[in-house]
């Protein structure tokens, strides 16, 4: 079911995994994007077989999109401009009884049985959502793209796909996903950008919520509440030009 890949990249190991028994599954359903979901299994494919170029991920110089973070903000103005996205329905807010919540508070439930003297990892989690969901794909997927003569890395935690859109994930135990809403939109922008696609969606979620939007809000509504507020931080367009 799953074809597994262990990449170690600035000292800290990525466990891709592709369940391409869901992937088939998604190609054999009629649809508008069809030919989408096999571009991306081919990206798949190559990373499986290690085709992808190791040396950019392994260079700390070149920036990584999970230092792309709203920065400059006071805790109150963030919490505020969210639950103003959030009520104008720009960004979809979910509780811990949707359904990326309750497989994380399942795999919380197991360990508290096993293993009670830790807390479940991003592995382990991701995992079990990659075999229980129908509309899991892969996890910890390596990316990159060249920008003018710069290049920019990172892994995608998951991806999905439900009916014609894809979905890019992040794992966010934490919560705070408005500090990191410009990592995980980037990584949509990147794939949409690589693959042509038509369809895509981002959402970050942890144990008790989830948050989905579509990730060009950082290029409209996010960017231009920085420009209001005088932060002049945006690496992150650099990159997506």
């Amino acid at each position: 079911m799953l074809k597994k890949k262990l990449y170690i990249h600035q000292n800290i190991p990525y466990a891709f995994n592709w369940n391409i028994v869901h992937h088939k599954e998604k190609l054999a359903q009629a649809g508008p994007n069809r030919e989408e979901f096999r571009t991306l299994g081919t990206y798949f494919k190559n990373v499986y077989q290690g085709t992808i170029p190791n040396d950019l991920f392994n260079q700390r110089e070149l920036p990584r999109v999970s230092q792309f973070k709203i920065r400059g903000l006071k805790p109150a103005f963030i919490s505020s401009f969210s639950k103003r996205l959030i009520r104008e329905g720009k960004i979809r807010h979910h509780n811990s009884t949707s359904r990326l919540p309750k497989f994380v508070n399942d795999v919380f439930e197991a360990f508290k049985n096993t293993e009670i003297w830790r807390k479940p990892g991003h592995e382990p989690i991701l995992k079990n959502i990659l075999i229980r969901d129908k509309n899991s794909l892969a996890i910890e997927i390596p990316i990159w793209r060249k920008i003018k003569n710069d290049y920019i890395t990172g892994h995608i935690d998951l991806i999905q796909i439900e009916n014609s859109t894809i979905k890019v994930i992040d794992y966010k135990p934490e919560g705070n996903f408005m500090l990191s809403l410009p990592q995980v939109a980037t990584y949509g922008l990147i794939l949409e950008s690589l693959f042509n696609l038509h369809k895509i969606e981002c959402i970050s979620f942890n144990r008790k919520e989830a948050w989905e939007f579509d990730p060009h809000i950082l290029l409209g509504e996010v960017k231009n509440f920085l420009i209001s507020q005088r932060i002049e931080e945006r690496k992150w367009e650099e990159f997506l030009e």
